[in-house]
C-alpha cells in the first residue's frame, strides 16, 4: 500500500507506509528544501492542507487545518493518510525553484528601431539556476511581463530584448519603467520548453522577431555543449529592419560544426534574405520530418500555425516545443 501526497498542488508523490515524505519525495527525483534531515534545522518546515502525517521521533499525529499544520518538517513526517502538502521552492524531477528577487538594471542597448537588449544582474550570494530558453517575469507596478532569458545560464547577468513597436503600448510602459529605475524585481525561471544538455539528434529553431531571445539562448548553450549535430535557424521578420543582431548567425557558423541560418522576410523582398512566412522556408528546407526536433519562439499565433504546418508535413507533435504551447494552449 501507498499513500498519494499532492504537493503545491501541482505534484503528485507516491509515499510508502513508515518512509518520511521527504525520504519518498528524493528517490523519485523532488527537490525539498532541506538540510539536516532529523528535524533540527527547520529547512524542509511546510503546510500540510489535507491528510494526516506522523511527525517521526515525537511520534505526534498532526491533521490538516489543526495547530502545527502549517510547521510539519517533511524530512521526519510520515503519512498515515493521502495527503495533500505545500512546501516553498519545492522542483518536480527535472525542474528549478522559482525565486523573486531584486535585479539591478546595468545596461540598455538598441539593437535596432524598435529592440532594446536590457541587461539585468542578479543578486550577489545567492546562486539562481535557469535553462537555456527559459523566461523570466518581471514584476512593475502595472503589471507582470515575461521575456525570454536571451542568454545561456551561467554568472548573474540576465539579457532581454525588449521589442517597444508603435503596436506595443504596454511595451512602451514597461521601456519607461525600465529607463527610470535602478532595480526591478523578477520571477525567475519560467518555462518548460528548454536545453540544458545535448541530444542526439538534428535542432531546428523558427522563430518571429523577438521569439528569437530563447533561440539565441539555446544556441549559444549548444556552443558550449559542442554539439556535433546539424542546427538549423530560421528567422522571420516583416521588413530587413525588424532583424536585429546580424553577425551573430555567421560567428555561430563557425563555432558550430554543422549551422546554417536562413532569414525570412514576409513584407519585402531583399537579397539574402528567404520572401515569404519563415516556417514557409523551413518547410521548404525539411527532408527528413521524423529526424529534428524543432523549438518554435514567437506569438501563440505564429507557433500554432508553425506548429500545424509542420505536422501536416509529418513531423511527430511531440518533436515540436514551444512555451505559447503552455501558456496559451488550444
Amino acid at each position: 500500500m501507498t499513500f498519494r501526497v499532492g504537493i503545491n498542488r501541482r505534484h503528485v508523490l507516491n509515499c510508502a507506509p513508515d518512509v518520511p515524505i521527504l525520504t519518498a519525495a528524493r528517490e523519485a527525483g523532488f527537490g525539498f528544501p532541506h538540510a539536516c534531515r532529523n528535524g533540527v534545522c527547520l529547512r524542509c518546515q511546510g503546510r500540510l492542507t489535507a491528510g494526516a502525517v506522523r511527525h517521526g521521533g515525537s511520534g505526534d499525529i498532526i491533521h490538516a487545518h489543526e495547530p502545527g499544520a502549517d510547521r510539519v518538517l517533511y524530512c521526519v513526517a510520515i503519512p498515515i493518510s493521502d495527503c495533500e502538502i505545500d512546501v516553498p521552492e519545492t522542483t518536480a524531477p527535472g525542474e528549478l525553484p522559482v525565486h523573486q528577487v531584486q535585479c539591478q538594471i546595468i545596461e540598455r542597448e538598441p539593437l535596432n528601431h524598435d529592440v532594446t537588449r536590457v541587461w539585468l544582474r542578479l543578486p550577489a550570494g545567492k546562486a539562481i539556476r535557469w535553462h537555456a530558453g527559459q523566461y523570466l517575469t518581471l514584476v512593475l507596478p502595472h503589471g507582470e511581463y515575461p521575456f525570454s532569458i536571451a542568454n545561456p545560464p551561467g554568472g548573474r547577468d540576465l539579457e532581454l530584448h525588449v521589442r517597444h513597436g508603435d503596436d506595443n503600448s504596454a511595451a512602451h510602459a514597461i521601456m519607461a519603467d525600465l529607463n527610470d529605475r535602478a532595480t526591478v524585481t523578477v520571477s525567475l525561471p519560467g518555462g518548460r520548453r528548454f536545453i540544458d544538455r545535448a541530444l542526439d539528434r538534428p535542432l531546428w529553431f523558427i522563430c518571429g522577431s523577438t521569439g528569437f531571445a530563447p533561440v539565441k539562448a539555446m544556441i549559444e548553450r549548444l556552443i558550449e555543449l559542442d554539439y556535433p549535430h546539424p542546427v538549423r535557424l530560421f528567422w522571420g521578420a516583416r521588413v530587413e529592419e525588424d532583424l536585429y543582431l546580424p553577425d551573430l548567425p555567421a560567428q555561430w557558423r563557425r563555432q558550430l560544426a554543422d549551422f546554417h541560418a536562413v532569414t525570412a522576410l514576409s513584407d519585402m523582398s531583399r537579397p539574402g534574405h528567404a520572401q515569404g512566412l519563415v516556417h514557409e522556408a523551413a518547410l521548404e528546407a525539411l527532408a527528413e520530418p521524423l529526424a529534428p526536433l524543432f523549438y518554435v519562439g514567437g506569438s501563440p499565433a505564429m507557433a500554432w500555425s508553425v506548429f500545424d504546418d509542420l505536422v501536416a508535413e509529418g513531423v511527430p507533435a511531440k518533436n515540436i516545443h514551444s512555451d505559447v504551447f503552455d501558456y496559451a494552449p488550444r
